[in-house]
Formats: structure tokens, sequence, C-alpha cells
């Protein structure tokens, strides 16, 4: 079966951001087969299934490089009960996630993944202990995929609290066999459209042997891995006061630095540890609306003159990737008081093809010839996407999630005219909210 996009603008990368008007996609099992103009779409594939996408615009999906599903538990709880920028650094002062059931725990999954499909995410990596516990679940919402089971090993504290760093060597082991048999299960699963990585949670939260150990399995698995790194003020002092140095010089002793690491948040960060970074060409996942939330920005634009590749990602409570796509872009201005840089250009190109890439995803990310079918359709018949003048400036500065009317993964339709194929949204939305309200009482 061919399905033929006709009529709309299409939006794509290729060492730029063009608008093609006037031509219509063609997709065959899970590839754009072709690009061709309208008015040749009958006459070359005439068994192909016509979906006219007039007033509605073609884009890439978005690529959510840091994500923890299950914590839209604490949606409208957590956002507000961050950890001080300024020493002295206490622990945290947010209360801690409630204890749910392993099946209430899939529902919480499976209520991020519906809020991610509407917003037009295509692929998401998971960072979690205890994927296998939902991978099944989570897998049948049609999204790409990338499960990244996390460790740590530290016996007591969490992340940007002070105190002695003490290793549980169990822990590690233990988690290590977590992720071997996560990547024995589904890496590679569904075409492809699942794909396992691997996570150290922070540095104030593995040891040097843990580092090392995961680092040792990367390599044996050829799979990408992801860390929490400079998140915070109190992790980077914890770090001097254990260890005599920095976060990032922490990771490169121990060998964990390497082209294939995306490192989430970067924060906190020197200008010698964001060289250090930019060395290794790691990704940076630009994590913008928690880091507004948290009050903290990382350097963007200089991590990327360094040599990181910069993507975006959702982190926690909410998986909005328009959201975070324009907070980034407001972000950085203000950082850098410059009204102009970065353009809506670079923001949607962080949000979409350089997070394909920095997942390890070929061929996508873009709407080429030969990619990868993902791929989402906005409706541009909204007073805000209106004159449409600049469609990509519009959609990074005015879009919202209710313009996304149909989302496709791999070739196959996971939202049809804003309704989600694969999950029974009504029903995990009420009991979402059943399992919140009960354990948050």
């Amino acid at each position: 079966m061919k399905t033929a996009i006709k009529n709309g603008k299409i939006v794509s990368y290729n060492n730029g951001i063009s608008v093609q008007e006037n031509q219509s996609l063609i997709i065959e099992n899970n590839i754009i087969a072709d690009i061709i103009e309208n008015s040749q779409v009958e006459k070359k594939y005439p068994d192909a299934k016509i979906v006219d996408a007039t007033n509605k615009a073609i884009f890439s999906g978005f690529a959510n490089c840091h994500t923890h599903f299950r914590l839209t538990l604490a949606r409208g709880i957590f956002e507000n009960e961050s950890p001080s920028n300024t020493p002295p650094f206490p622990g945290f002062p947010r209360r801690p996630l409630p204890e749910i059931s392993k099946e209430e725990h899939q529902i919480m999954v499976l209520l991020g993944a519906i809020e991610s499909i509407k917003a037009g995410t295509t692929v998401a990596m998971e960072v979690a202990e205890g994927i296998m516990d939902y991978a099944d679940e989570l897998q049948k919402s049609g999204l790409r995929l990338v499960l990244a089971e996390q460790i740590s090993d530290r016996i007591s504290g969490s992340y940007g609290e002070p105190g002695e760093i003490k290793s549980d060597p169990q822990k590690n082991e233990s988690g290590l066999e977590q992720m071997s048999n996560l990547y024995s299960k589904w890496h590679n699963y569904d075409n492809s459209r699942i794909t396992v990585g691997i996570a150290a949670w922070a540095p104030d939260m593995n040891s040097p042997n843990s580092l090392q150990t995961i680092r040792s399995l990367q390599d044996k698995l050829n799979v990408l891995s992801t860390i929490h790194l400079n998140q915070l003020w109190g992790e980077v002092q914890n770090i001097k006061d254990n260890y005599g140095t920095t976060p990032t010089k922490y990771l490169e002793q121990n060998n964990f630095l390497n082209d294939k690491l995306v490192a989430a948040h970067c924060r906190c960060m020197s200008t010698e540890e964001e060289k250090i970074l930019g060395e290794y060409k790691s990704t940076v996942s630009f994590n913008a609306a928690i880091a507004a939330r948290r009050g903290l920005s990382p350097n963007i634009k200089d991590l990327e003159e360094f040599g990181c590749e910069i993507a975006m990602g959702s982190d926690n409570m909410d998986e909005n990737m328009i959201v975070v796509m324009r907070t980034g872009m407001f972000m950085e201005r203000v950082r850098m008081t410059d009204g102009r840089n970065p353009s809506p250009n670079e923001a949607y190109q962080w949000a979409t093809h350089n997070g394909y890439k920095s997942l390890g995803i070929s061929n996508a990310g873009t709407l080429t010839k030969g990619s990868k079918a993902d791929l989402i359709l906005v409706n541009l018949m909204q007073p805000h996407l209106t004159p449409q003048t600049d469609i990509v400036s519009n959609w990074v500065h005015m879009g919202q999630n209710h313009d996304v009317e149909s989302v496709m993964v791999d070739g196959k339709w996971i939202m049809k005219e804003h309704k989600i194929l694969n999950l029974d949204e009504e029903y995990i939305i009420t009991k979402a909210n059943e399992i919140a309200t009960k354990v948050w009482k």
C-alpha cells in the first residue's frame, strides 16, 4: 500500500530548511519513496491512497532526546519544588514520588506517550529504571523509542545533595544485568522502531567503577549512552567535594565521554567543561522547559561552537515539545541579549533533525526522498498561524499542540485527525487521574 500526502506544504531539511509547495510525499512501507508534483500523483501512483493536506503543513516529527514518562504522576507537584541554585545546597526540598503498582506505573507512562503524540513527537528516549516493566505497553503507542535503562550505585542521597558518595557494587551489577536483558529483548524490535541505549544517572550518583563498567557495556553493545550532566549547582559542588574536580572532568577521567553520548542539561558548566564536551563531539539535550522552571540555562551557542550537537528534550512532567522548542529559542536569546539569534530555523532543527541524528536514527528527521516516514500534519488555518508568510517561524513562535492533526511513525498513522489510534485515550486519562488523586491524597 502506498500513501500520497498531497497539496500540503512540505518542510524539509537538507543542509538548511526549505518549504516545498505543489508537491506530494509518496509513502511506501516505512519510507518516503518519492516527492513529485501534485499533478503527477494519480498518473505515476494510481494505486496510492490519497491524503488531502490542503491548508496543512507537513513537518518532521519532534525527537525528544530526554524524558521520563512515568513522572507525569508528579505533574502539578514537582514544578515548583526545585532545589537551591546558591550555596548551601541542602537535600531536595520536594516530597518523594509516591509508590505505585506496576499496572499504575504503566498507565502513567501511557499518559505521557499520549501527550507526546498529540504535541507532534515521533521519537522519544525514555530514561528510567525498570523499563522492562512497561516497555511492552509503551511500544503499543506506535512511537519510535529509544529505551535507556538507568543505573545508580550511590547508597544514599540523591543528585544535587551534599554528602559522601558511597558505592554499592551489587546495585551496579544488578543494573548492568537489567541493561543487558532490555537490550536482548527490545533492541531493533519491530524493524528497529524500538532500540535500546544505556544510562548512568548523574556524576554524583555513579562511582568511578559504575561509569567505567557502563562504558564497557556501551562499547560491547555498540549503543548510545546518556547521563544527567551538570544539572544542578549542588551536583557541581558535590563532585568537587568528593573528587576534587568538575562533573565533566570526572566523566572524562573515567572514560565516559564519547561521540555517542547524549548529555542532558549541561546548565551549570564552566567554559573548560564546555570545551571538553565539545572535543568529544557529544550531544547536549537542551531540556529548555524544565531549565526555565529551575531558573537555569545552558550556554547553548557556546556548546555548539565548541563542537557539541544540540538536540532537545522535555524531561519531567510535561511532554509538549512545541513548548520546549519555543522556550529554548527564547531562553538562548535572553541569555545572549540577542533578539534575532538563535533563529526559528535553528530551534526547529535542534528539535527534529538533530535529535534523530543524536539518537542514532539514520535517514530520518527530515522529509526527503529515502528518509523514514516520521512526520506530522499541522493545520495552518488557525488565527495564530496566519498569515503564512513563514510557516517555520510561525510554528516555532506560535504553534500549539491542537494544531497537530495527524502523526505518522515508520509509515503508520498513530494519530489521525486528532484521534489516538493505538491507545484508549479517554480510559488512560481517567485512570491516571484516579491514580494520582489516590496516591497524593
